[in-house]
């Protein structure tokens, strides 16, 4: 039979132990949180969304990109903007799932140009500040229309 000595060492060793895991444990799911996403940074879903329905008509409207948006049913119209959506949400780290088509076969064929595309990142840029959206913030949101999406929206001449 063992003494209570040792069994209270044993214990006390099993105790600190313990302890010392959950603070290791602690201090390093401290030090490996992620940074919040962009998605929660500009505000979530309402936010984005609010984005699209003030960016889209203006880019919608503008003389330069009117062409592109002629021939579309209110219905058509609804569904685009609600991808829209869910792609700018899924590419700022959201919970959403864009479901259309690839940006490529989208766009092919419209001869959208460096000039149009710049008009539309007017429109963007624009649209982010008056929804204030913080420098950083916006300075990356519009860097993945840069890297994400232009690529496949603009022919090469």
């Amino acid at each position: 039979m063992k003494s209570n000595c040792s069994i209270f060492h044993r214990r006390s060793g099993i105790a600190l132990l313990a302890a010392l895991t959950l603070s290791l444990s602690a201090v390093a799911s401290h030090a490996a949180a992620p940074a919040e996403s962009l998605y929660r940074r500009l505000g979530g879903y309402d936010s984005i969304a609010a984005f699209v329905d003030t960016a889209f008509p203006r880019v919608a409207a503008h003389p330069q990109l009117s062409h592109l948006f002629r021939g579309h049913s209110q219905s058509s119209q609804l569904r685009q903007r609600q991808l829209i959506v869910d792609a700018l949400c899924a590419v700022t780290g959201g919970p959403c799932i864009y479901t259309g088509r690839d940006m490529k076969p989208v766009h092919v064929g419209l001869g959208i140009t460096a000039a149009q595309w710049e008009t539309f990142m007017g429109i963007i840029s624009a649209t982010a500040t008056e929804r204030d959206f913080g420098a950083a913030d916006k300075a990356e949101f519009l860097e993945l229309f840069t890297t994400r999406f232009k690529p496949d929206v603009v022919e090469k001449p």
